[in-house]
């Protein structure tokens, strides 16, 4: 089957035809984050879950939706 599964991260649309990816490749292969200076983020529902271990395999999904969250300390003025 050629089915495309669409996910997004920070509300930008990608597709990919595997079924599987790793916490890296979206990360890294897909958004183009530094996985040393950022966290992806799973959303599901009001639930955020940190997926913090870059070989996780994730079972791609229609519609899953990924945030960013940095790693680097936010200076306080």
């Amino acid at each position: 089957m050629n089915d495309k599964t669409v996910f997004f991260i920070e509300k930008k649309k990608f597709e990919t035809s595997e079924t599987q990816l790793t916490v890296k490749q979206i990360l890294v292969d897909y958004g183009g984050y530094n996985p040393q200076e950022n966290v992806l983020v799973l959303k599901h529902g009001h639930d955020l879950g940190e997926l913090n271990d870059l070989e996780q395999v994730i079972e791609m999904k229609n519609g899953m939706h990924f945030s960013i969250f940095s790693k680097k300390p936010n200076p306080v003025s």
